[in-house]
């Protein structure tokens, strides 16, 4: 834990009008970060979702090594191989709780087992349910993962741990508007803007279905005053900052106004039998 960067955070994650005061470690927690997440014990317990809710749940991989082998044996063939490719061990295990978490919360919103979740894509690569009745979005980053699900409409999410080995200057260049990378060359934080700004564009990105560097530097992102507002409006899409500490950038892309935005503790879940 960095004790310099000892902070405490209160993000307060509301539904039904009521603030949730149990406390969650979230993605911050690595620089002592708090922010206030609910903790669901069963997936008999999570809710339907709502019109107009997009329901955010995050899981750190290193506090998941006791479910790792569970969440294994819900995965598909094709998502064993996968993983099993990955020759650095910490990527396969997020893979593992990725996919595996993915399949025991969508199994849990639409009343299936986790195995029998069918997955299918969408021209530009975009995996959905092949019922198509629950959208969805995932995203990993250092030891985070990060899933997002609504009722209706698309959603994109994306997370990138804040890591000082990245050019980001130029890959501003490539990607980033004229606009973007005077005020990235303006920032008196430079290094937290460069990964703002690309998480913001990113969610838009994947929730639009584009390829990721195919349409990156076509998206046109609304500064204030030099920095990614908490919420803005980009074309049809609708897009919010989610708060991740210090260390993480993240943000939500969906193309219906999102009213609510629960924030659930995936590490504490239970599920199987």
């Amino acid at each position: 834990m960095c004790f310099s960067d000892l902070r405490f955070v209160f993000s307060r994650c509301r539904r039904a009008g009521q603030w949730f005061a149990e406390i969650g470690l979230f993605i911050g927690a690595d620089v002592g970060r708090v922010i206030y997440m609910e903790k669901i014990r069963s997936v008999d317990n999570i809710l339907a979702l709502q019109s107009g809710e997009v329901a955010i749940w995050g899981a750190n991989v290193l506090e998941m090594m006791e479910q790792i082998d569970a969440l294994e044996r819900l995965l598909s063939s094709e998502e064993l191989m996968k993983a099993e490719r990955l020759k650095d061990e910490q990527a396969r295990r997020m893979s593992v709780v990725a996919r595996g978490g993915l399949r025991v919360l969508l199994g849990a919103y639409t009343k299936l087992n986790p195995n029998q979740v069918t997955f299918e894509q969408q021209v530009g690569g975009k995996p959905m349910l092949k019922s198509d009745e629950i959208s969805f979005n995932l995203a990993h980053s250092g030891d985070w993962v990060v899933w997002a699900f609504a009722a209706s409409g698309e959603v994109g999410v994306d997370l990138e741990y804040i890591r000082s080995n990245v050019s980001y200057s130029r890959v501003a260049r490539r990607y980033f508007q004229p606009y973007e990378q005077k005020a990235l060359a303006e920032a008196g934080d430079a290094l937290r803007l460069f990964f703002d700004i690309w998480a913001a564009k990113e969610a838009l990105v994947k929730a639009s279905g584009k390829g990721v560097f195919a349409a990156m530097d076509k998206v046109e992102l609304p500064l204030v005053e030099g920095l990614v507002p908490d919420e803005t409006v980009v074309g049809n899409w609708f897009l919010r900052r989610v708060e991740a500490g210090s260390m993480y950038a993240c943000s939500l892309a969906s193309n219906q106004p999102v009213l609510e935005q629960p924030c659930y503790d995936f590490g504490g879940l239970q599920w199987g039998d």
